[in-house]
């Protein structure tokens, strides 16, 4: 028996995809509308015929026999995959989150597939997509089919002018001062947008040349340091917000170890973006976040290059997602290619990894180093896989990566928890380094690449455009600690370093300050970027 197939025009099924796209998968961008416009309701329908209008026309245009069915098909599963992430944890789909999507790892992949993800694909995807399957569309002859759409295309755009035209001060206005934190929230259209910057970007990065930065670097001799060599570790965290640490007034403690040592806390660091695709990056660059791009970086050497350029052994150990090209020039070990199993499953690696890397790595050290650590942190939404289970100090936990199934408190305590095992990594990191203090004058900086939200204002997780994130996104932890050898042979006054903590500090001083710290004489180091530069005696760099 044949199996039913109705018929329907091409004219018809672009308006009826049209409408489907524009309501279920856009609840939190329609939330917003109506909040925005909730004394006005009959500017509502406007925003709504203008942008049903917009959407006809460009399914429209690919309403060619052949082309419809997989391009509305390739829609729908684009606003399926977007619209979960905007419903469920208010993310807003940037040209940095594709990214960040297409280079995370197969572990961190696995943890968004829950069976809200699932049931959310199958409403909002599947089952579209396969009623779009199951119809039979009727196609008129080619030239009539361009003629008659061309002329639907025309009596659309005369629609959207006259609707602009008589509403144009309000609606320019929306979309002035709401172009991101509302109409981003609009899918497909925000999705697509982003993919193509993210394209022409990639496309674009090809042509870039590599331009050598800092050649000229080398390290000043220093009086003192005998046989030892100078060490500094500089930790990457991830996702960890300073507004949880106890070390910034938290009311939980979740530095515990921490606070029995001799560290310097700067609480008042922001970072340079909302994502480790733009972070990590821009921290180990020499441009502040206001001259920073994704082009400038990739045309010009980093920090470690810098380093290298010294005469330093610099070592990179990975347990993320990657260097995001920071690493390209350097011996970078990359810990998930090779996981252990009493600290590795399913891809991923607890942060334990680091410390083991750390002490392979000390005996091998020959010359004055840098390692550094870059942690998997408190990266989420499965924080409760960011630590062992003598961590969950703070209960009850949630113990899934469905925040649904979770009430806000628990999603907090897991959150803690991370950030309880992170103040236990960097405990033992300065203790491995103590145990070492024969052989290394050693030192520690600790920055987390950006914050996180936890349910306030209806947001989670982080990737937020920078100009509209919440300080939870922006405002990170920033820790260093030095060995009694390395302040007296670098002249370093502790008691200034920390007499100047509550001042402000940010990614932009990493490059300098490190510089700093190893002593590097080069053109390009900037001493008003030195986070320490006004507590040397006298300063090493000149």
């Amino acid at each position: 028996m044949r199996l039913y197939r109705p018929q329907i025009s091409s004219g018809l099924l672009s308006l009826l995809t049209a409408i489907y796209l524009l309501t279920l998968p856009n609840l939190v961008f329609w939330q917003k509308i109506f909040n925005y416009y909730d004394d006005h309701p009959s500017t509502i329908v406007v925003v709504f015929l203008i942008l049903l209008l917009l959407y006809v026309i460009l399914l429209l245009i690919f309403s060619a026999q052949y082309i419809i069915k997989p391009f509305f098909i390739a829609l729908i599963a684009i606003t399926a995959g977007a619209s979960y992430f905007s419903q469920y944890f208010g993310t807003i789909i940037t040209d940095n989150v594709i990214e960040a999507t297409l280079t995370t790892t197969a572990g961190e992949s696995r943890n968004l597939i829950t069976p809200a993800f699932i049931l959310h694909i199958l409403a909002y995807g599947i089952i579209p997509s396969l009623l779009i399957c199951w119809v039979k569309i009727k196609h008129r002859p080619f030239w009539k089919k361009v003629l008659v759409n061309l002329g639907l295309i025309f009596v659309c755009l005369i629609g959207i002018f006259a609707l602009l035209a008589t509403n144009f001060g309000s609606l320019s206005s929306l979309y002035r001062e709401h172009r991101q934190d509302i109409f981003g929230h609009l899918v497909p259209a925000k999705p697509i947008q982003s993919l193509i910057k993210y394209s022409r970007g990639k496309i674009n990065q090809q042509q870039i040349t590599l331009q050598p930065y800092g050649t000229d670097a080398q390290q000043a001799p220093l009086t003192g340091l005998g046989d030892k060599k100078l060490l500094t570790v500089i930790v990457v965290g991830e996702t960890a917000r300073a507004q949880n640490f106890s070390l910034n007034g938290y009311e939980k403690e979740t530095n515990p170890a921490l606070k029995k040592l001799d560290i310097i806390n700067f609480d008042n660091t922001t970072s340079c973006g909302t994502e480790t695709a733009v972070s990590l990056p821009c921290m180990f660059s020499p441009f502040p976040r206001k001259e920073y791009s994704k082009d400038k970086f990739l045309g010009s050497e980093n920090l470690v290059d810098v380093l290298k350029h010294a005469g330093l052994d610099v070592s990179w150990y990975e347990n993320n997602t990657g260097t995001k090209n920071v690493g390209n020039r350097i011996n970078v070990i990359d810990l998930l290619k090779k996981p252990d199993p009493r600290y590795c499953e399913g891809g991923e690696c607890l942060d334990q990894v680091l410390l083991d890397g750390l002490k392979d790595k000390l005996p091998q050290i020959n010359s004055n180093a840098v390692i550094v650590l870059h942690m998997t942190g408190s990266h989420g939404p499965a924080y409760f896989k960011r630590y062992p289970a003598e961590f969950a100090k703070f209960q009850p936990e949630c113990k899934t990566a469905q925040f649904s199934d979770c009430t806000r408190e628990q999603i907090v305590n897991s959150y803690d928890n991370s950030i309880l095992y992170t103040d236990y990594i960097l405990a033992q990191v300065i203790e491995i380094l103590k145990q070492n203090e024969d052989k290394f004058a050693s030192s520690m900086i600790y920055m987390s690449d950006h914050g996180e939200s936890l349910g306030e204002n209806g947001l989670y997780l982080h990737a937020a455009p920078y100009f509209i994130a919440p300080d939870t996104q922006t405002h990170i932890p920033f820790i260093s600690w030095f060995s009694p050898d390395y302040a007296q042979i670098m002249q370093l006054d502790i008691d200034c370093v920390k007499a100047s903590a509550n001042q402000e500090a940010s990614h932009d001083n990493l490059f300098h300050t490190v510089l700093g710290m190893m002593n590097v004489k080069t053109k390009v180091y900037e001493q008003s970027l030195d986070r320490f530069a006004g507590c040397y005696a006298p300063s090493p760099t000149k």
